[in-house]
């Protein structure tokens, strides 16, 4: 067998079978991310928390902002 830097067991399961590549399963166009951190209630209640003891009034607003867009958002995934 090929090394193919799967262990000996998968390489034993796979044995016959093709592996697809993901390139090959998307649709062209479509990204590989990573994700990062669920829009939850509790993340944006923190956000808001930060906002609270920010002490300029420049990084108290984008907080805010930033806050007010994930409520809208609450479900979805933060993407890097």
């Amino acid at each position: 067998m090929k090394a193919t830097g799967l262990n000996n067991y998968t390489q034993r399961a796979m044995k016959g079978r093709k592996l697809m590549k993901l390139d090959k399963v998307f649709p062209e166009g479509t990204r590989t991310d990573v994700l990062s951190q669920e829009i939850t209630h509790d993340f944006v209640l923190e956000i808001f928390d930060k906002a609270k003891r920010a002490r300029s009034k420049k990084k108290k607003e984008e907080l805010l902002t930033v806050a007010e867009t994930l409520s809208k958002n609450i479900g979805k995934w933060l993407v890097e």
